[in-house]
């Protein structure tokens, strides 16, 4: 055999390797996916490999352009495979870890969803754990956070109620219901001198409402502050002139005083009421 039949023979040998190869479904992917996607230093960095590898096989790359010599092409072939295999396999990682996430939000949402309906319905032990779970997911929900404060708030568990509505306090510092809600947490936790920080507070940033009024009353009650008391018990009552517990409030707040004409006319008053 001559030497040009023998090297047109090699030739054909390669071509038919080759096209056999591309054949492939995966390969096929693999280059399609290859070629959609836009250069990037990762890729870049693996073209130089690539480039070594087919230089010791006895090709030559330059640039986007590549010169074939017929020899040892499978090594070449088997490389292109490995790479392009590796490609999709980082894609299917990527699309894994996507919908990995998704099912996360997902299961986040229901715990939340869940949650806040058995906070409605003052179910606060069964509530907490489900919102604990959400907010593990989204730290930054601060309406997860106020749910899970109710809850705390609702099972007794107060230093855990403040801890989350400080935590919201400093996302949302003008907040008037968050305010108000640190104001009662830290009056059930008989810390009334946080209490009256947070209801004074409160009521320069809502005037209006009186049940603050009446719990920063309260609050100045405790401390044996009772003019502070009367003035606040007042203000709750100009605002609501039906609300009989303020006007209980006040008679007690008076009977500290030894004004025991007043204390009774606001007992009588708050019979009325009731």
């Amino acid at each position: 055999m001559s030497e040009k039949v023998q090297r047109e023979a090699e030739l054909t040998e390669v071509v038919e390797e080759q096209t056999a190869f591309a054949d492939m479904p995966q390969q096929e992917e693999a280059m399609e996916m290859a070629e959609d996607q836009p250069p990037s230093p990762e890729m870049a960095w693996e073209d130089e490999r690539a480039a070594a590898a087919a230089a010791d096989a006895g090709y030559d790359y330059a640039g986007a352009g590549r010169r074939f010599f017929p020899a040892a092409p499978m090594r070449l072939a088997v490389h292109a495979a490995f790479y392009y295999a590796g490609k999709t396999a980082d894609k299917v990682v990527a699309l894994y870890n996507r919908v990995f996430k998704i099912d996360r939000e997902y299961l986040a949402d229901f715990n939340k969803s869940t949650g806040a309906a058995y906070v409605r319905h003052g179910h606060w032990q069964k509530a907490i754990p489900m919102l604990e779970k959400a907010l593990a997911v989204n730290a930054d929900d601060l309406d997860t956070r106020m749910r899970l404060a109710e809850a705390y708030g609702g099972a007794n568990e107060y230093e855990k109620a403040c801890q989350q509505l400080e935590k919201i306090l400093e996302q949302r510092p003008d907040s008037t219901r968050v305010v108000r809600a640190l104001g009662v947490a830290y009056s059930r936790r008989q810390d009334y001198e946080r209490a009256i920080e947070y209801l004074e507070r409160a009521v320069k940033l809502d005037p209006d409402h009186a049940k603050t009024y009446y719990r920063l009353g309260a609050a100045y009650d405790n401390k044996k502050l009772y003019p502070q008391a009367v003035e606040a018990f007042k203000k709750a009552i100009l605002i609501d002139p039906r609300f009989a517990k303020a006007y209980q409030a006040l008679g007690f707040a008076y009977e500290c005083m030894d004004d025991r004409k007043s204390a009774v006319d606001c007992f009588k008053k708050a019979l009325e009421l009731e």
